[in-house]
């Protein structure tokens, strides 16, 4: 047993690796967010920076990928669009005749109504994600997001789509998992009795963090049909072998145009949809940028008003790094998301939240109370069955007759 332990370790080592990477670069990132909302209390344009970062940093990949078939071979098909194809002859990848203006697919209505949803989501959730994280500690906003499966549940039912079957389990799982997200919130949230403002600063954080969750949650239940490739055939694998079953990101064919179209809705690669995604997510916020908090950058830099100053400073260096890290952290997504199962992904995805929130901890350097650990453990007890419920769905499905 232990020999094929060690062996499966060894064989999946690149994953585990990544795995430790993903959680230590959200972890470090939701501390860096913390820290330029804290002396930039400015969410609407940390959320612009970011989005223009992103598409910048998207398009620098893009370029890389162009340019060196081996950076591009080490991402799954559907990350970047098809810039090469293989020879069988000369057994090469042969780069497609293409322009540098070209790196990614060009604008058109389908990618607008595709991307338009998206960046809208993208915007309003990050503006109330942003706001809770200034106002409340991470692990607070960490924890909240964990609530997203009832969230899930009770949409699905709203807009009846097929979704779990209410069992036993189920109930257990989602009563354990606000029971241990209320826990965790209590005692992120305690203050001594005479900071009144800090309470009611709390109590807003708490609802942008709950709204933020919800934006994401719908996001999530539109992207489905937008980052799963659909193909023309019922076939679980394509002519290269790759299953389906193992990954969600989308797997491209040569198919007729009219016919893609008539049928199922064209699909995209990961970056052309990332830099997509930004730029209508940076004009969508442009508007309230420049009402809500231009006023304020231009009172900063140019002393204005220097009794009562929002911004303590500026930190450049922890925006870029901030951005960096939003950037990393979807790449490191796509690639597990092509190496590894949809389940196990969702559950690599949770510890990630566990891994944001027990930093976080680590981070204010507070004592960490014997509640706060309870809470985090039933928190994790109710994903893990909310988990197996979704497996065991997903296994009676697949073993049903057609």
């Amino acid at each position: 047993m232990l020999q094929r332990l060690s062996v499966s370790i060894k064989h999946n080592a690149h994953i585990i690796f990544l795995c430790i990477s993903w959680y230590f670069i959200s972890s470090l990132a939701s501390q860096v967010t913390k820290q330029v909302l804290t002396v930039c209390p400015l969410p609407l344009f940390l959320g612009e920076f970011q989005f223009i970062y992103t598409a910048i940093l998207a398009w620098l990949t893009c370029y890389i990928a162009y340019r060196y078939p081996g950076f591009y071979r080490i991402f799954p098909r559907g990350t970047f669009p098809e810039y090469y194809s293989y020879d069988r002859e000369t057994n090469h990848m042969m780069r497609k005749p293409s322009k540098l203006i070209t790196l990614i697919i060009a604008p058109s209505k389908p990618i607008l109504q595709t991307v338009l949803p998206l960046g809208l989501f993208q915007f309003v959730g990050k503006y109330f994600g942003h706001t809770a994280t200034s106002l409340v500690p991470v692990s607070t906003v960490a924890s909240i997001k964990t609530l997203s499966p009832m969230f899930i549940l009770l949409l699905q039912k709203i807009l009846k789509i097929s979704t779990l079957k209410v069992t036993f389990t189920l109930i257990l799982s989602l009563c354990t998992l606000v029971l241990g997200v209320w826990i965790i919130v209590q005692e992120d949230n305690r203050s001594p009795p005479s900071s009144n403002d800090l309470k009611e600063f709390s109590k807003y954080g708490i609802i942008c963090a709950m709204i933020s969750m919800f934006i994401f949650v719908l996001q999530n239940i539109y992207g489905k049909t937008v980052f799963t490739y659909k193909s023309q055939t019922d076939d679980s694998q394509n002519n290269s072998g790759f299953s389906r079953q193992e990954s969600p990101l989308p797997i491209y064919e040569k198919l007729d145009e009219k016919l893609v179209a008539k049928n199922n809705p064209k699909s995209y690669d990961k970056l052309t949809l990332m830099i997509y995604i930004s730029v209508v997510g940076f004009c969508l916020s442009f508007g309230w940028f420049i009402t809500l908090e231009f006023p304020v950058l231009f009172k900063y830099f140019f002393q204005i008003d220097t009794l009562s100053p929002v911004i303590q400073a500026f930190p450049v260096s922890l925006f870029l790094l901030n951005g960096t890290f939003h950037f990393i952290q979807a790449m490191i997504t796509f690639h597990l998301l092509g190496e590894i199962s949809t389940l196990t992904y969702s559950i690599a995805n949770l510890m990630k939240r566990f891994a944001i929130i027990a930093v976080s901890w680590i981070f204010i350097g507070r004592r960490i109370t014997m509640l706060q650990v309870s809470g985090l453990v039933l928190n994790t007890l109710g994903l893990f069955l909310y988990e197996r419920c979704t497996s065991q769905s997903k296994t009676k499905v697949k073993l049903r007759p057609e």
